[in-house]
């Protein structure tokens, strides 16, 4: 297994869904990807779930293009901000499961985000992905 690093910045919305549920899609702000990975279009998608005491779960795909993808799931925690208008969050997203070149992938992504009143979702990703050398990235 060999790791590989990388950062994203991600721009999207949620949507409310009821129940404190919320669909989620965000995309790179420019073209950005993992070293190897994906063709430089990256998309997150996930539903996320706000529970009362403020924390937080989601899963979802984090798509590297077409054909490169890996799933998650993940908890966290929402809470105020020093700018009324937004809301901070953090979550670590844990990798269960990747197709094309990241077929048996594990790691995790950490997560910290605004999400502000209108819905708009700013979401920086730190990643560290284990890749098996047989049969992922070569």
């Amino acid at each position: 297994m060999r790791p590989i690093a990388f950062t994203l910045e991600l721009e999207g919305e949620a949507v409310p869904l009821g129940g404190g549920r919320f669909w989620v899609e965000t995309r790179a702000a420019s073209p950005a990807r993992p070293p190897e990975i994906g063709d430089g279009h990256v998309v997150c998608r996930r539903e996320l779930e706000l529970l009362d005491d403020g924390s937080l779960v989601q899963s979802g795909e984090l798509a590297f293009g077409v054909a490169d993808s890996l799933t998650f799931r993940a908890r966290g925690a929402l809470a105020a901000s020093p700018d009324p208008a937004r809301r901070h969050g953090t979550a670590v997203l844990e990798v269960t499961g990747g197709r094309g070149r990241l077929a048996g992938v594990q790691g995790y992504v950490t997560s910290n985000f605004l999400l502000a009143d209108d819905g708009g979702l700013t979401d920086h990703h730190l990643g560290l992905l284990f890749l098996d050398d047989k049969g992922g990235i070569t």
